[in-house]
């Protein structure tokens, strides 16, 4: 049985530590990306960097590193993805010099005059803006920056407005690459969209909805998806062993369910819009979460009837508290049992399994109480199939 905590992102000092992003590589190589933000966790910090740790085989997490930050720099992460057949790791982002709210109550000449603001910043640093994506081909050794080119897709809204939207990665789960069918290869990530500015959660709900982005060329250039349900927001999704999509989405309804949504062409489109039955999240807002399938053939000691082992992980409580695992032997159509990791503050995660090793780990943010969920930083709980399924 193995079981083994390592608080790798600890807030302190200017830093604190928000929004994971993880994967594994096929050499056992896990890297562990997140933002760090100086003098304040707000999603509006003033200034944000893109960081990352990497465990080699067989060794301990090594010093966190800064794949890029700037002074009054924003770098918010997206996702982390792993190309396996390039062995190839991106993460992305989108970059700006000045900090934007969420929910900031701008008029049209307020958001005009940050975007003004914004380039001409831009040009005296001679730096990039906008979406950007981080590719390593050695294992987090050395970064190429790049601009990410998202091929925007036609969305009509119910006023019958036509928009063209793309997708923004932040505070959705990692990314995966397809396994199965025609669309084998392709990389997609979970994604999300604004089809218009909101101060509240009512505004929220009718105008933002999850996507996803895929790309078929190794990470060249990626495509929009169409969208899930409205009032979705923050995402993590699954293949099945028939090539099917399966999307887990964060409601902004304040009503304590999961979406569910699938896809049967690769994650371009998307159907079969419901809520989850067994899986639950806070009452408040709801909370990131993250979802993993592995295939029988890849993991030793799995029950005769099980399919394969999907697990779900997030805070599972009426408070952003009590972070635990939810595992199932038929890719999430019912739930086999839950698996208690933190009962206290707790908040986003991601959840990777490398089959080297044959084990599992879970990035998590973590704190003392559900309002300082935070406080601790991130962790890294790594564990085995026999830990998990223990009493």
């Amino acid at each position: 049985m193995f079981h083994q905590e390592s608080p790798i992102f600890r807030t302190g000092g200017r830093s604190n530590y928000r929004i994971p992003s993880m994967v594994a590589m096929k050499d056992g190589t896990i890297l562990a990306f997140c933002n760090d933000r100086k003098d304040s966790v707000a999603d509006s910090a003033p200034e944000m960097a893109l960081v990352y740790a990497r465990k080699r085989p067989g060794k301990e997490w090594e010093e966190v590193k800064t794949l890029r930050s700037m002074p009054g720099w924003c770098y918010m992460i997206g996702s982390a993805v792993y190309d396996a057949e390039t062995d190839e790791v991106f993460c992305t982002a989108r970059c700006s010099p000045v900090a934007k709210k969420e929910f900031g109550e701008y008029s049209d000449e307020e958001i005009r005059a940050m975007d003004a603001l914004a380039e001409e910043k831009a040009r005296a640093a001679g730096r990039p803006i906008g979406d950007l994506i981080y590719r390593s081909a050695d294992g987090g050794d050395t970064w190429m920056e790049e601009v990410q080119k998202i091929e925007p897709r036609p969305f009509t809204l119910y006023s019958g407005q036509v928009l063209q939207i793309g997708g923004f990665c932040h505070g959705s789960s990692h990314g995966i690459q397809l396994r199965h069918g025609s669309h084998a290869g392709r990389l997609l990530c979970p994604s999300r969209i604004f089809t218009g500015r909101y101060s509240t959660w009512e505004e929220a709900v009718l105008c933002c909805f999850n996507n996803s982005i895929y790309s078929d060329d190794h990470g060249r250039t990626w495509h929009a998806s169409a969208p899930v349900q409205q009032g979705t927001g923050e995402g993590t999704l699954i293949e099945d062993g028939n090539g099917m999509i399966h999307y887990n989405s964060r409601g902004m309804m304040r009503n304590q369910k999961r979406y569910l949504a699938t896809s049967t062409d690769g994650g371009e489109t998307y159907g079969d819009f419901r809520c989850a039955e067994f899986l639950f999240e806070e009452k408040r807002m709801g909370c990131n979460a993250s979802f993993l399938r592995v295939e029988k053939n890849e993991l030793a000691g799995l029950p005769e009837q099980a399919e394969d082992i999907t697990l779900f992980a997030n805070p599972r409580a009426e408070t952003r508290s009590n972070m635990t695992l939810c595992y199932s032997w038929d890719c999430g159509k019912t739930w086999a049992g839950t698996k208690q990791v933190w009962v206290d503050g707790s908040a986003y995660s991601s959840l990777v399994y490398d089959a080297v090793s044959q084990h599992f780990f879970l990035l998590y943010e973590r704190g003392p109480s559900a309002e300082q969920r935070y406080a601790y930083g991130m962790a890294v709980l790594e564990f085995d199939l026999e830990w998990l399924l223990a009493e």
